[in-house]
């Protein structure tokens, strides 16, 4: 009895080390097939890059004016405390200067040394309106960098009468 050969099928062919069977018209379609998803799948890769890059780009210039606009707010209220710290500067100095003129009768050398302190203080507060924040930070880094001693003891001296009127205020 004749055995048939497994080549004497129709759809069989040689087969390769695994078992499966080969077909060379099958294989180059396949080759073919993986080609364009390889092609495709580099397409996409060069999309996304490109598209991670846009946002990245665009993120980052977003950032850039959201700091842009947070800082010039934060300067904008800077420089609008500061003239309103040197308007309330000035109206102490009047009213030093108001009570050197109450006392000139009495003592005319403590009057005299009181209006001389009051304008220092009028002095200040024009420096302090008439200078940039930046300007004022300098002049102040360099002042406690000369003296100390005299930064510590304005700094404590700002501190308690800033209790004191704070405290005024909450009785009120």
């Amino acid at each position: 009895m004749n055995t048939p050969d497994t080549n004497d099928f129709p759809g069989t062919g040689p087969s390769n080390e695994n078992g499966w069977q080969t077909d060379d018209k099958g294989a180059g379609k396949s080759k073919a097939a993986l080609s364009k998803l390889k092609a495709s799948a580099s397409e996409t890769a060069t999309h996304l890059k490109g598209a991670a890059a846009s946002v990245s780009t665009d993120a980052k210039a977003y950032a850039g004016s959201v700091a842009s606009d947070a800082a010039g707010a934060f300067k904008e209220a800077v420089e609008s405390n500061k003239t309103a710290g040197a308007d309330a500067i000035a109206n102490i100095a009047h009213s030093v200067k108001d009570a050197a003129d109450g006392i000139e009768k009495q003592s005319p050398q403590v009057a005299g040394l009181v209006r001389s302190a009051a304008e220092g203080v009028e002095r200040i507060s024009t420096d302090i309106r008439d200078r940039n924040v930046g300007e004022l930070f300098d002049s102040v880094t360099k002042f406690a960098q000369r003296q100390p001693a005299a930064f510590f003891g304005v700094g404590i001296l700002a501190g308690v009468m800033l209790t004191r009127i704070m405290r005024s205020s909450d009785r009120s």
